[in-house]
């Protein structure tokens, strides 16, 4: 489910230490990419309903107010945010296979698991 974020307590929260994964779409009820992408968003969203993860939009239009800290230019812009921490940016539409690719690298990277920890977490049986 996709929550359209119209109030400053509801970015304070994301943007928290308890604020969790997050993905954050900035667009405009003008912008045709923002128009085309909006389908793929809704799809990826509800694909991803049972894991931890937030997909919420902010109308820069409306909710300006909401878009200036993040000193957005362009729309769409894409955030993906764990636990405050804007972990990665993306300006342009993406569509539905993108989104579910960085889906899925976000809720790695909030589990832990990534290229590093596979070198210095916990080693895995290796079938001997």
């Amino acid at each position: 489910m996709v929550e359209d974020l119209t109030q400053q307590q509801e970015v304070e929260h994301i943007m928290s230490a308890e604020g969790g994964s997050v993905i954050v779409d900035f667009w405009s009820p003008t912008c045709g990419p923002c128009k085309r992408m909006a389908p793929d968003f809704e799809a990826v969203a509800k694909e991803f309903g049972d894991d931890p993860i937030r997909f919420v939009k902010i109308n820069t239009a409306d909710e300006s107010h909401l878009s200036q800290p993040f000193h957005i230019r362009a729309v769409p812009t894409l955030l993906f945010i764990h636990n405050g921490e804007i972990l990665d940016v993306r300006v342009g539409a993406m569509g539905g296979p993108d989104l579910v690719k960085k889906a899925k690298w976000l809720l790695k990277k909030a589990s832990g698991e990534g290229f590093f920890s596979g070198l210095f977490g916990k080693k895995k049986a290796s079938g001997d």
